[in-house]
């Protein structure tokens, strides 16, 4: 026989859902899905979870030391102006592979994997830091096989005294991708000496140096900015 009861609560903290069931349990002031002996949690199912919180909350009872800690997903608590929904990647990522967004429309956003460029096709900038009293020949970067250099940048960030010099190359080629009548150290700050090399690409790889002579030069700092590129 069925029956149903108008029960507007239970005097005690937990409820079990049939014989040898699961139980709904107060504690603490919130509501736990425990299992018949009150040991364990159990599993909750639902078509839909809907949190009124700004937070999701991974393994919540975490001891808080050794590899033991929470995890938490987070919504931003301002600057949001409209409902969002993501949608995950149909298919399984490769080694590697970023999460990017696929397509957008009115909040909702479609997720996909996207192989990240390497150095084929992407600019890389080197940045290499030169005071007046730095030991020459000064270690740039090593040049990848196949790359052409885009552009040289020496930017002058204090100007050098006495009567410097710079050169950028390679051991027996000093001059090969600038040479020092292109650049002048004791230039303003914030000056900066653009150089395009135009050279065709080596077989191997380069050990790219800066030839410095100080001058006499007592004061002075400047930056070497090299972008580079693979060309597919």
């Amino acid at each position: 026989m069925s029956r149903f009861s108008d029960l507007l609560g239970t005097s005690l903290s937990k409820f079990m859902l049939g014989l040898g069931g699961p139980q709904v349990k107060a504690s603490s002031g919130k509501v736990q899905a425990r299992n018949s002996a009150d040991s364990l949690f159990a599993t909750m199912e639902a078509a839909l979870f809907a949190t009124y919180g700004n937070d999701f909350e991974l393994n919540s009872g975490a001891a808080a030391s050794g590899a033991d800690w929470k995890f938490t997903i987070r919504r931003p608590s301002t600057g949001q102006t409209e409902a969002i929904i993501l949608v995950m990647p149909v298919t399984t990522p490769s080694v590697g592979q970023a999460l990017t967004v696929a397509t957008y429309s009115a909040g909702l956003i479609t997720l996909q994997w996207t192989t990240v460029a390497a150095g084929t096709d992407k600019v890389v900038s080197d940045t290499t830091s030169l005071a007046f009293g730095t030991t020459s020949p000064l270690a740039m970067y090593n040049h990848p096989v196949g790359a052409i250099i885009k552009q040289i940048q020496v930017v002058i960030d204090t100007p050098f005294n006495g009567a410097p010099s710079l050169s950028i190359g390679i051991t027996g080629t000093t001059s090969k991708y600038a040479a020092a009548t292109l650049i002048d150290l004791t230039a303003a700050a914030t000056t900066v000496f653009d150089i395009a090399p135009g050279l065709l690409a080596v077989g191997g790889i380069e050990a790219i140096i800066a030839t410095y002579s100080a001058g006499g030069a007592s004061a002075g700092a400047a930056r070497i900015v090299v972008d580079y590129v693979i060309p597919s």
